[in-house]
């Protein structure tokens, strides 16, 4: 993002005017009456909005506009027109840009020779008219500027301004919501969402708009749609009545029996999501989109409940309460075991030994070798188990296991690109430029599998990234595709986990006897800073932040307890969900 942009627009969002209704004495005596049993709502954040005042000097013309477009997200628009001349209004596109800005008020600037008012403006974020939101890097400015002018009745007015708008983070997270707009996998089998966050008061018809145009340039290679490029809304409008949602189609967004099927199930689950919307109707010309009821988009399956673990020099699990591990019979770890995981449905455990060979075991299956409680006491193993190389490199990093039953890895070097390789031996190598150049620090593929999260560093900068993952039709990796840059101020980092459909967890390097940094980072969405225990080395997750587990260099496992972190097991060196 540049630093300096002469957007020359500017919508600041308003206080919030919070009207409290006269207080009547409550009674003290006198008959009991019988209430109405309703409770009422919260009304909707409307901002205060107010035209030009009369010989308004220009600081003021541009401070009155700056609130007016803020409020325009709860309206239309039409008295924020009012501070701009008759040419700039009717050009004006208010919701091309937002510019979102996490700070206290801002200082506008009149220059007298110029007649501009400027603005500087620390960013947090920018979303585009689609409602894709790009979280900006700590320190980034954009110079924002008005032209001015002054009319023959000496009032003046704002001439000159690029499209778009700026709102304070608070009114940002008032006015737009944040919609999932759900596509397909590519074997139409699973949802895979994206976020969008588009202003409250239309978020109905600008989901279904949204998501009829079809899914970001970046993920589009890697699902599924069921609306034909054609497709648009016949009525700019999704009337909702008593709960039911009216989405109506133009005839060209009826594709095939398979497409509209499957377009109407995407519309169904997008719109569901949004309160006050229990069920959705969706027409083509008048005639209902589809009559097939075989077409449902499963959400990407959770992890297993149990979480594979290296545990006193074995291979084990815990189950949320108890560690165990493999039998003796089975023996122990290989020497330089590191970098665990676990494959989706029957437990296949994963690993790099001595950074060069990815190897796997099926011990963890109760079907192969009984599992006996950890205790304090255990004798190291005698023997080294069975183990089945599935792929050698250099300087593997630690794999990923997808629902497709691939396993991940790359070289650090990330010159190489990606190799996924099955349990049956089959293996790709999928190229990827953008990796070069980078030490690669770790790696995991989302639950429905469309994506890669990829931790790296360049030059000593730390990087988060997700890729697109294009398939074939039955679940066989393709390519990777070009990667979008999210957790735009994590620090230095070591380890990842997906923690839902949409969400990273980061944690960051050892910060000696201070608990480790601990990131979150929404995808499409903003970053949240937290900390996690000292010395955290290991990371996992199976549903929520509230899954999250860490462990320490001495083999404590902490759990999430509310906004700390609360012992819950002791052995595991490292753990690994699905995943």
């Amino acid at each position: 993002m540049k630093t300096t942009l002469k957007v020359r627009l500017i919508a600041l969002s308003a206080a919030v005017v919070v009207a409290l209704g006269a207080c009547t004495t409550i009674p003290s005596s006198g008959p009991v009456s019988e209430g109405n049993g309703v409770v009422a709502t919260n009304d909707p954040f409307v901002p205060i909005a107010e035209g030009p005042r009369q010989d308004a000097v220009p600081l003021a013309i541009v401070s009155g506009f700056v609130t007016a477009s803020g409020a325009g997200f709860a309206g239309d628009f039409t008295t924020a027109r009012k501070f701009l001349t008759d040419t700039a209004a009717a050009s004006w596109d208010p919701t091309e840009r937002v510019v979102v800005y996490d700070s206290g008020a801002l200082t506008p600037v009149f220059d007298e020779e110029t007649n501009t008012v400027t603005y500087d403006v620390p960013v947090l974020a920018v979303v585009d008219e689609s409602g894709r939101l790009t979280e900006a890097a700590d320190g980034t400015r954009e110079t924002l500027t008005f032209t001015m002018v002054q009319g023959d009745d000496g009032q003046w007015r704002i001439s000159e301004l690029e499209d778009g708008t700026l709102l304070a983070r608070a009114g940002f997270e008032r006015l737009f919501k944040p919609v999932n707009l759900i596509f397909a996998s590519i074997d139409e089998s699973t949802q895979v969402p994206e976020s969008r966050w588009l202003p409250n008061n239309k978020v109905a018809t600008l989901a279904a708009r949204e998501l009829v145009e079809g899914p970001s340039p970046l993920l589009a290679p890697a699902v599924h749609t069921g609306f034909p490029a054609t497709s648009a809304l016949y009525v700019d409008s999704v009337v909702v009545t008593d709960g039911v949602a009216a989405v109506q189609l133009t005839t060209e967004s009826a594709g095939t029996t398979a497409e509209r099927a499957l377009a109407e199930e995407q519309m169904r689950l997008t719109l569901e999501s949004i309160p006050g919307i229990a069920d959705v109707v969706v027409t083509a010309g008048g005639v209902t989109l589809s009559d097939e009821t075989d077409v449902r988009l499963e959400p990407a399956p959770l992890p297993s409940t149990d979480a594979a673990a290296f545990v006193n020099g074995t291979l084990g699990v815990f189950d949320g309460a108890d560690v165990w591990r493999v039998a003796d019979s089975v023996g122990g770890l290989p020497a330089e075991s590191t970098g665990l995981a676990m494959t989706f449905g029957s437990p296949i455990a994963a690993w790099i030994v001595g950074k060069t060979d990815l190897v796997i075991s099926r011990a963890l299956s109760n079907t192969v070798a009984p599992r006996v409680l950890v205790e304090e006491d255990d004798e190291p193993p005698t023997s080294v188990m069975e183990t089945v190389i599935l792929h050698q490199g250099a300087d593997l990093v630690a794999p990923t296991a997808d629902r497709h039953a691939w396993i991940w890895t790359t070289e650090a070097s990330g010159g190489d690109g990606f190799t996924a390789v099955t349990a049956g031996g089959e293996s790709v190598a999928l190229a990827v430029d953008w990796l070069r150049g980078t030490t690669v620090q770790a790696i995991a593929v989302s639950r429905d599998g469309a994506r890669m999260a990829v931790l790296s560093r360049n030059s000593g900068k730390q990087s988060l990234e997700v890729a697109s993952i294009v398939r074939g039709d039955d679940g066989t990796p393709l390519t990777v595709g070009e990667p979008q840059h999210v957790g735009a101020d994590i620090g230095p980092s070591i380890d990842l986990a997906w923690v839902d459909d949409l969400s990273v967890a980061v944690l960051g390097e050892e910060g000696g006897d201070v608990p480790s940094n601990l990131w979150i980072a929404d995808i499409g969405g903003l970053t949240s800073a937290q900390k996690a225990v000292t010395h955290a080395v290991d990371i996992a997750a199976r549903d929520l932040e509230r899954s999250l587990l860490v462990v320490d260099v001495d083999g404590a496992v902490s759990a999430r307890s509310g906004t700390e972190w609360a012992k819950v097991a002791q052995g595991p060196i490292e753990l690994a969900y699905s995943g």
